[in-house]
């Protein structure tokens, strides 16, 4: 674990194996814990990053977040890649990390080699389920933390249950989570909710951007939003084991099919 202190905030990350740089970016409240699974069998060939985004749970900031959330994260994927001294590196970014590496790869051309964007959720394409929805953030200021996650997992179309009977490292993390929401659903998700981004820069930049989505998320609002950015950028949207966390539920599959994506195959 090392600290890396950007502007308004202290980043934590942790660095493991050898060979070229994956960063690993996860999405909306999840942490770097969500790439636990997937992370040791990419170490075997790869030096592998992950961290916890600003106000995300070590990664915490120095006062209130900044009026431009979605550019702040994007910097600090950059400083965080300067700080690991790496060469044009690779990216794996999750869901609300993907909305970071399209900010990313726009302001920091060249900086990463190939972006892999798993089912980013892009507004202009989750359709009417999410756009005709109930107003989350709203939910979260009137009615509490409870009442936000429950209306979030039915509009994402996730079935999350919390273990039956946790461990004491699994309430712990629980907990971290419940300030990890709480930041989500107070400031990241309206940030990355009007976050519309540029098709024509995307599309002008050296960095080779692949679309992906789960093959067993066929329908629900980020697959769909996948379909539509990879139709407008011009680019295949690329099959992935599982659902929208398919790293998590198989991750020896998905590490093979993400080392197939980076190779062009």
């Amino acid at each position: 674990m090392t600290t890396l202190a950007v502007p308004g905030a202290t980043l934590t990350y942790d660095v493991t194996g050898s060979g070229p740089v994956l960063l690993l970016v996860p999405g909306g409240p999840a942490d770097a814990t969500m790439f636990a699974p997937i992370r040791p069998l990419l170490a075997e060939d790869h030096t592998v990053v992950t961290y916890d985004p600003r106000g995300i749970s070590r990664s915490s900031l120095d006062g209130e977040p900044g009026a431009d959330t979605i550019r702040e994260h994007a910097d600090d994927v950059r400083r965080l890649l300067d700080a690991v001294g790496a060469g044009p590196a690779d990216v794996f970014a999750s869901s609300g990390g993907a909305i970071t590496l399209l900010e990313h790869v726009v302001r920091h051309p060249g900086r990463v080699r190939t972006v892999v964007l798993h089912e980013p959720p892009v507004t202009r394409y989750l359709g009417p389920k999410v756009l005709d929805g109930p107003d989350i953030p709203a939910i979260y200021r009137e009615h509490g933390l409870g009442a936000a996650i429950a209306a979030f997992m039915e509009m994402a179309g996730f079935d999350i249950a919390p273990p039956a009977d946790p461990t004491p490292e699994e309430l712990a993390q629980m907990k971290v989570m419940e300030g990890n929401f709480a930041y989500f659903f107070g400031h990241l998700m309206a940030a990355i909710g009007s976050y519309d981004p540029d098709l024509d820069a995307l599309r002008a930049v050296p960095t080779r951007l692949v679309v992906g989505v789960g093959e067993k998320a066929a329908g629900l609002p980020a697959h769909e939003a996948g379909l539509g950015l990879a139709a407008d950028l011009g680019v295949p949207a690329e099959p992935f084991p599982g659902d929208h966390g398919g790293f998590q539920a198989e991750p020896a599959a998905f590490a093979a099919r993400l080392r197939e994506v980076l190779e062009g195959r």
